[in-house]
């Protein structure tokens, strides 16, 4: 998991195509330029130049040892997670802050309803261990803390796993992207 204290990479991903773009490449990367532009469907030099700008900061990574020629470009995502560390203080920093939760967060509920727009297309094995759920609890802001920590220790060997397989490009065969997020955040009485 890679920790954001650059308020330049929240910008970046604060457009919707982008995290899209992102989140795409994912999924299915290592893939062809020309192969992400037919998915989005866009052009290839849009989807080239969001790329650029993704890997500017670190987000993307090209693979030439998969391209077949001097004119494929073969990319992936350089991670597969991430975590902010840093409390941005200036006006404009903190608005490049909401800007980017706000998306982030459209991205998340977007991806969750397409899931159960498509889940019964899915096979049913796979169709009954996706799972999900919501949970009111009475917490300190420290005890809160406490629960964010334990939730990345769990989560963490998945995201080594996710990893390794991602870099040596061998996962079995029935491996498929699967995607995980929950909030947690005080309410008012």
């Amino acid at each position: 998991m890679r920790e954001i204290d650059d308020v330049d990479v929240l910008k970046v991903m604060a457009s919707r195509f982008r995290m899209k773009l992102f989140s795409l490449l994912f999924r299915i990367g290592p893939v062809t330029v020309s192969e992400l532009a037919r998915r989005m469907d866009a052009d290839p030099g849009q989807v080239s130049y969001h790329l650029r700008q993704l890997q500017k900061h670190g987000l993307i990574e090209d693979v030439p040892e998969l391209a077949r020629d001097s004119r494929e470009r073969w990319v992936r995502a350089a991670l597969n997670g991430w975590a902010l560390v840093k409390d941005f203080e200036a006006p404009e920093d903190r608005a490049a802050l909401q800007a980017w939760t706000s998306q982030w967060v459209i991205d998340q509920f977007e991806r969750l309803r397409d899931f159960e727009r498509t889940r019964m297309t899915l096979p049913e094995d796979w169709q009954n261990v996706a799972f999900g759920g919501s949970h009111h609890l009475r917490l300190t802001k420290d005890e809160l803390a406490q629960l964010d920590d334990q939730l990345q220790a769990v989560l963490k060997p998945w995201r080594e796993l996710t990893r390794s397989r991602v870099e040596s490009s061998e996962a079995p065969p029935d491996t498929r992207p699967i995607f995980i997020f929950y909030h947690a955040f005080p309410e008012e009485p």
